[in-house]
């Protein structure tokens, strides 16, 4: 199987779908505005999880392009923010929406994101939908948008501490990036009418999912050529003094000159590419690199192990290889 040949046809079909939905109004700058990340690509992860569980539990994947659409809308409103509060200027090779429209526009397109989001989950209402599953992703979709602002807000708090625990970071990453592939993959199991069990367990491999994609994104903001990435900096996460894996583990780890060292170049408003490299070197050095590296291989064992309870299907066997290529992948 091809998988990422695979991923492209089914973000095609979903592209369509999404740009069918985001139809530019009047007044045409917000709507510019608000279609500038979500139109300008991505990989959609998120709905094709919802699209494969769905698939996965015996139901038809088209049935969940509206709860995709919703998932989009709400992923890239809190990209918006997160650009705003780190005052990026990038994202996937363009000017961030801030950089592009200015704040306050920045501001209301986040907004009338959040807007769509719910807007999407109305085509989902009964009879399209049995009365108590629709109020289940509802339910689920409003708890999942309550712990990413519980998340984000827990990530700003991170940056100001050289004291956080990996139990901790974990947290906060599930909270603020898992959230959204927790809700693909439950709310796809559900719209295909899976068992309780099957529900539970494609719920628990986005959580798994999502946060694989987050230690592999940090591990490649340090070991990728940016270019590919569509950002400028090597190593921007360290410039902007973000909260990573790999800075909880070295300076957990560091000798006490490392963990100083460490700390003064964060502490430093005009961090060099050669401070970068010097941070990135201790990381070997304490086994940092490593040690995320691996948790990304325990959690993709963990991932696929959630999938038993799925009958022998193309859906499962796409799954699986998902959780194997978030431990390769190198874009």
């Amino acid at each position: 199987m091809d998988l990422e040949n695979t991923l492209r046809e089914k973000a095609k079909i979903f592209d369509r779908a999404l740009n069918g939905a985001l139809t530019p109004k009047e007044p045409k700058i917000i709507y510019d505005a608000i279609r500038w990340i979500p139109l300008s690509g991505g990989k959609r992860l998120r709905p094709i999880i919802a699209m494969l569980s769905c698939e996965a539990v015996g139901g038809r994947s088209e049935n969940t392009i509206p709860l995709g659409i919703a998932l989009e809308c709400l992923h890239n409103a809190t990209l918006i923010h997160d650009d705003i509060i780190d005052g990026d200027k990038w994202r996937r090779g363009l000017q961030t929406t801030n950089e592009k429209f200015g704040l306050p526009l920045a501001i209301v397109a986040g907004d009338g994101l959040i807007g769509e989001t719910y807007r999407m989950l109305s085509y989902m209402a009964p009879p399209e939908l049995k009365s108590m599953v629709y109020k289940e992703i509802i339910r689920s979709i409003a708890d999942a948008a309550k712990r990413l602002y519980e998340g984000e807000a827990m990530d700003i708090e991170f940056d100001t501490r050289y004291d956080v625990t990996i139990p901790e970071y974990m947290l906060m990453i599930e909270k603020k990036t898992a959230q959204l592939y927790w809700l693909a993959g439950k709310g796809g199991a559900l719209i295909g009418k899976g068992s309780n069990i099957q529900v539970e367990n494609l719920a628990r491999y986005g959580v798994l999912f999502g946060m694989m994609f987050q230690i592999k994104d940090d591990l490649l903001n340090i070991l990728t050529d940016q270019a590919s990435l569509g950002k400028q900096t090597l190593g921007s996460d360290i410039i902007n003094g973000k909260c990573t894996l790999m800075l909880v583990h070295s300076l957990q780890h560091a000798d006490k000159k490392d963990r100083e060292k460490i700390i003064s170049i964060l502490n430093n408003k005009k961090i060099t590419q050669i401070d970068v490299k010097k941070i990135i070197e201790i990381f070997r050095e304490t086994g940092s690199i490593d040690f995320s590296q691996n948790k990304l291989k325990e959690f993709s064992e963990k991932a696929k192990q959630c999938l038993i309870v799925l009958k022998k299907s193309e859906s499962k066997e796409i799954l699986t290889a998902l959780a194997e290529y978030s431990v390769i992948r190198s874009y």
